[in-house]
Protein backbone atom coordinates (compact mmCIF):
# COMPACT_ATOMS: atom_id res chain seq x y z
CA UNK A 1 0.00 0.00 0.00
CA UNK A 2 1.36 3.82 -0.86
CA UNK A 3 2.64 5.21 2.42
CA UNK A 4 0.28 8.22 1.26
CA UNK A 5 -2.80 6.18 1.54
CA UNK A 6 -4.78 7.75 4.75
CA UNK A 7 -4.15 5.97 8.11
CA UNK A 8 -7.77 4.79 10.01
CA UNK A 9 -7.26 4.52 13.86
CA UNK A 10 -10.03 2.45 15.15
CA UNK A 11 -11.19 0.50 18.05
CA UNK A 12 -12.43 -3.02 17.89
CA UNK A 13 -15.52 -2.59 15.33
CA UNK A 14 -17.30 -5.46 16.69
CA UNK A 15 -17.80 -3.13 19.81
CA UNK A 16 -16.57 0.54 19.14
CA UNK A 17 -19.94 2.27 16.92
CA UNK A 18 -17.78 5.06 16.13
CA UNK A 19 -14.98 3.71 14.56
CA UNK A 20 -17.54 1.28 12.70
CA UNK A 21 -19.30 4.00 11.08
CA UNK A 22 -16.28 5.67 10.02
CA UNK A 23 -14.72 2.32 8.34
CA UNK A 24 -18.12 1.64 7.00
CA UNK A 25 -18.24 5.04 5.03
CA UNK A 26 -14.25 4.74 3.63
CA UNK A 27 -14.59 0.42 2.48
CA UNK A 28 -18.08 1.48 0.92
CA UNK A 29 -16.27 4.12 -1.07
CA UNK A 30 -13.71 1.66 -2.15
CA UNK A 31 -10.88 3.98 -0.53
CA UNK A 32 -7.40 2.66 -0.44
CA UNK A 33 -6.44 3.02 3.17
CA UNK A 34 -4.30 1.32 6.38
CA UNK A 35 -6.29 0.64 9.69
CA UNK A 36 -4.23 0.40 12.85
CA UNK A 37 -6.42 -1.38 15.60
CA UNK A 38 -6.25 -0.01 18.95
CA UNK A 39 -6.79 -2.60 20.93
CA UNK A 40 -8.01 -2.11 24.73
CA UNK A 41 -9.81 -4.07 27.51
CA UNK A 42 -8.93 -7.67 26.42
CA UNK A 43 -6.62 -9.64 28.60
CA UNK A 44 -3.78 -9.20 26.79
CA UNK A 45 -4.47 -4.96 26.46
CA UNK A 46 -4.91 -2.39 29.03
CA UNK A 47 -8.25 -1.68 30.05
CA UNK A 48 -9.77 2.24 30.13
CA UNK A 49 -8.27 4.69 32.30
CA UNK A 50 -5.25 3.25 33.10
CA UNK A 51 -1.63 5.23 32.34
CA UNK A 52 -1.61 2.56 29.55
CA UNK A 53 -4.38 2.43 27.72
CA UNK A 54 -4.22 6.69 27.40
CA UNK A 55 -0.82 5.95 26.07
CA UNK A 56 -1.59 3.47 23.55
CA UNK A 57 -4.78 5.98 22.17
CA UNK A 58 -2.75 9.01 22.12
CA UNK A 59 -1.66 7.44 19.07
CA UNK A 60 -5.17 8.43 17.29
CA UNK A 61 -4.39 11.87 18.06
CA UNK A 62 -4.71 14.87 20.58
CA UNK A 63 -7.98 13.70 22.01
CA UNK A 64 -6.82 10.37 22.39
CA UNK A 65 -9.93 8.73 21.24
CA UNK A 66 -11.03 6.54 17.63
CA UNK A 67 -11.78 7.09 15.06
CA UNK A 68 -9.09 9.25 13.77
CA UNK A 69 -8.15 9.62 10.26
CA UNK A 70 -4.24 10.50 9.47
CA UNK A 71 -3.89 12.11 5.70
CA UNK A 72 -0.79 13.49 4.42
CA UNK A 73 -0.26 17.02 3.59
CA UNK A 74 2.03 17.16 1.32
CA UNK A 75 4.92 18.63 2.55
CA UNK A 76 5.93 15.21 4.57
CA UNK A 77 3.78 15.80 7.72
CA UNK A 78 -0.12 14.86 8.33
CA UNK A 79 -2.78 16.05 9.47
CA UNK A 80 -4.78 14.40 12.03
CA UNK A 81 -9.34 14.28 11.61
CA UNK A 82 -10.94 13.37 14.54
CA UNK A 83 -14.54 13.02 15.02
CA UNK A 84 -16.36 10.76 12.75
CA UNK A 85 -18.70 13.45 11.37
CA UNK A 86 -15.43 15.55 10.49
CA UNK A 87 -13.76 12.73 9.08
CA UNK A 88 -17.45 11.96 6.63
CA UNK A 89 -17.37 15.93 6.33
CA UNK A 90 -13.63 15.29 4.87
CA UNK A 91 -14.21 12.29 2.85
CA UNK A 92 -17.34 13.79 1.44
CA UNK A 93 -14.90 16.71 -0.25
CA UNK A 94 -13.67 13.55 -2.60
CA UNK A 95 -16.34 11.90 -2.57
CA UNK A 96 -19.25 13.86 -2.89
CA UNK A 97 -22.07 10.87 -3.29
CA UNK A 98 -21.38 10.53 0.50
CA UNK A 99 -23.93 12.84 1.27
CA UNK A 100 -27.63 13.49 -0.77
CA UNK A 101 -27.01 15.26 -4.40
CA UNK A 102 -29.85 17.61 -3.51
CA UNK A 103 -29.10 20.58 -1.60
CA UNK A 104 -32.32 20.16 0.86
CA UNK A 105 -32.04 16.29 0.77
CA UNK A 106 -28.70 17.00 2.55
CA UNK A 107 -29.30 19.37 5.11
CA UNK A 108 -31.80 17.14 6.08
CA UNK A 109 -28.99 14.31 6.06
CA UNK A 110 -26.71 16.23 8.30
CA UNK A 111 -29.54 17.26 10.37
CA UNK A 112 -30.16 13.61 11.38
CA UNK A 113 -26.77 12.74 11.39
CA UNK A 114 -26.12 14.86 13.91
CA UNK A 115 -29.02 13.41 16.00
CA UNK A 116 -27.79 10.27 15.48
CA UNK A 117 -24.40 11.95 17.40
CA UNK A 118 -26.06 13.37 20.21
CA UNK A 119 -29.33 11.87 20.69
CA UNK A 120 -30.62 8.45 21.41
CA UNK A 121 -28.87 7.54 24.33
CA UNK A 122 -31.14 5.06 26.08
CA UNK A 123 -30.76 2.63 22.74
CA UNK A 124 -26.94 3.79 22.55
CA UNK A 125 -26.63 2.46 25.85
CA UNK A 126 -27.09 -1.16 25.19
CA UNK A 127 -23.44 -2.35 24.57
CA UNK A 128 -22.55 -2.27 20.83
CA UNK A 129 -21.34 -6.27 19.70
CA UNK A 130 -21.71 -7.20 17.18
CA UNK A 131 -20.80 -10.71 17.88
CA UNK A 132 -23.86 -11.41 20.47
CA UNK A 133 -27.47 -11.75 20.53
CA UNK A 134 -29.74 -11.41 23.06
CA UNK A 135 -33.38 -12.42 23.83
CA UNK A 136 -35.16 -9.82 24.71
CA UNK A 137 -34.90 -8.22 28.26
CA UNK A 138 -38.28 -6.63 29.92
CA UNK A 139 -36.26 -5.06 32.71
CA UNK A 140 -34.21 -3.21 30.46
CA UNK A 141 -36.61 -1.58 28.36
CA UNK A 142 -38.60 1.43 28.99
CA UNK A 143 -40.45 4.51 27.78
CA UNK A 144 -37.01 6.17 26.96
CA UNK A 145 -35.77 3.53 24.62
CA UNK A 146 -39.23 3.13 23.38
CA UNK A 147 -39.21 6.24 22.34
CA UNK A 148 -36.07 6.29 20.59
CA UNK A 149 -36.97 3.44 18.34
CA UNK A 150 -40.32 5.44 17.21
CA UNK A 151 -38.30 8.34 16.28
CA UNK A 152 -36.04 5.93 14.72
CA UNK A 153 -39.00 3.93 12.84
CA UNK A 154 -40.16 7.14 11.92
CA UNK A 155 -36.81 8.39 10.59
CA UNK A 156 -36.52 5.24 8.22
CA UNK A 157 -39.57 4.72 7.32
CA UNK A 158 -40.16 8.35 5.97
CA UNK A 159 -36.80 8.39 4.10
CA UNK A 160 -37.22 4.63 2.78
CA UNK A 161 -40.92 6.25 1.49
CA UNK A 162 -39.27 8.43 -0.54
CA UNK A 163 -36.31 6.52 -1.69
CA UNK A 164 -38.10 3.61 -2.68
CA UNK A 165 -39.84 5.57 -5.58
CA UNK A 166 -36.48 7.14 -7.20
CA UNK A 167 -35.04 5.60 -10.00
CA UNK A 168 -32.17 3.61 -8.98
CA UNK A 169 -33.26 2.95 -5.70
CA UNK A 170 -30.71 0.70 -3.97
CA UNK A 171 -32.43 -0.02 -0.75
CA UNK A 172 -30.21 2.09 1.39
CA UNK A 173 -31.88 5.71 3.28
CA UNK A 174 -31.44 7.84 0.14
CA UNK A 175 -32.06 5.37 -2.05
CA UNK A 176 -28.19 4.95 -2.43
CA UNK A 177 -25.17 4.97 0.02
CA UNK A 178 -24.79 7.91 2.08
CA UNK A 179 -23.04 8.90 5.26
CA UNK A 180 -26.51 8.33 7.15
CA UNK A 181 -26.45 4.77 6.19
CA UNK A 182 -22.81 4.56 7.84
CA UNK A 183 -23.58 7.20 10.88
CA UNK A 184 -27.26 4.98 11.41
CA UNK A 185 -26.17 0.95 10.87
CA UNK A 186 -24.60 0.23 14.67
CA UNK A 187 -28.21 1.54 16.20
CA UNK A 188 -30.00 -1.20 13.58
CA UNK A 189 -26.97 -3.51 14.40
CA UNK A 190 -28.34 -2.63 18.50
CA UNK A 191 -32.13 -3.46 17.54
CA UNK A 192 -30.82 -6.35 16.20
CA UNK A 193 -29.15 -7.97 19.21
CA UNK A 194 -31.22 -7.15 21.95
CA UNK A 195 -34.52 -8.24 19.56
CA UNK A 196 -35.29 -4.76 19.87
CA UNK A 197 -36.62 -3.96 16.36
CA UNK A 198 -40.70 -3.74 16.54
CA UNK A 199 -42.61 -6.75 15.70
Amino acid sequence: MASSAPILFVLNRNYSSWSLRAWLAMRHLKIDFETVLLLIGTPETPDLGLPETEELLSRAGPTAKAPSLHVANGSGGKHIIFETLAIMEYLAEDYPSLWPADRLERAYARSLASEMATSFGPIRNYAMNLRENWPFDPELYNNKVEKGIQRLSSIWEGLRSKASVKEGDRGYLFGTFTALDAMYAPVMFRLRSYDLIPK
